[in-house]
């Protein structure tokens, strides 16, 4: 738990840091609500399910409710655990049949479409790029899953690295 909490201690740093040199790098100024990272939503408790909430992410939503970091490159997006409960009604997989077969929880998204997922079996973390959904089920794009890290800690890692690279470079490689 105490590394989430410093995990959105050190975002929300970023954060701040980005909506200060926004407008004089990009020409327009950066949304004040629009880039945050949200305390837990202690209406909504995760629990011990591990059918919808893998270990890691039930630990990470016992400490932060959402993600939003629209400003940051492309954009990245870690949804509030509810939506993983409503995973197929908010369109997200539960499932990828693609260059990888394997049940997913679906926990975010960047700006372009594609999703952020843990394998349950495994932990790993993949990016989903924009492809075909149906009733939860994945079935490809036009590019194929890509493995990002093995772990969700691993993820916050760098999802945090790139939100610091951003700020004090004005680009990044992303996630």
């Amino acid at each position: 738990m105490e590394s989430f909490r410093q995990w959105k201690a050190d975002v929300r740093s970023a954060v701040v840091e980005l909506e200060a040199v926004f407008e004089d790098r990009f020409g327009y100024p950066a949304d004040p609500d629009a880039n945050f990272v949200s305390d837990a939503d202690l209406g909504f408790q995760v629990g011990e399910d591990d059918a919808l909430f893998p270990p890691a992410l039930a630990s990470f939503y016992a400490e932060v409710g959402e993600v939003s970091l629209p400003d940051v490159h492309i954009g990245y997006f870690i949804h509030p655990a509810k939506r993983l409960a409503e995973a197929i009604d908010w369109g997200q997989p539960v499932r990828v049949e693609s260059s990888i077969s394997a049940d997913v929880a679906t926990f975010g998204s960047d700006g372009g479409g594609g999703f952020y997922c843990v394998i349950r079996d495994s932990g790993a973390i993949y990016y989903l790029p924009s492809g075909h959904i149906a009733d939860g089920l994945y079935t490809g794009g036009l590019e194929n899953p890509r493995h990002i890290a093995p772990d969700f800690q691993s993820f916050l890692d760098k999802l945090l690295a790139v939100a610091k690279e951003f700020v004090a470079t004005g680009s990044t490689a992303g996630v």
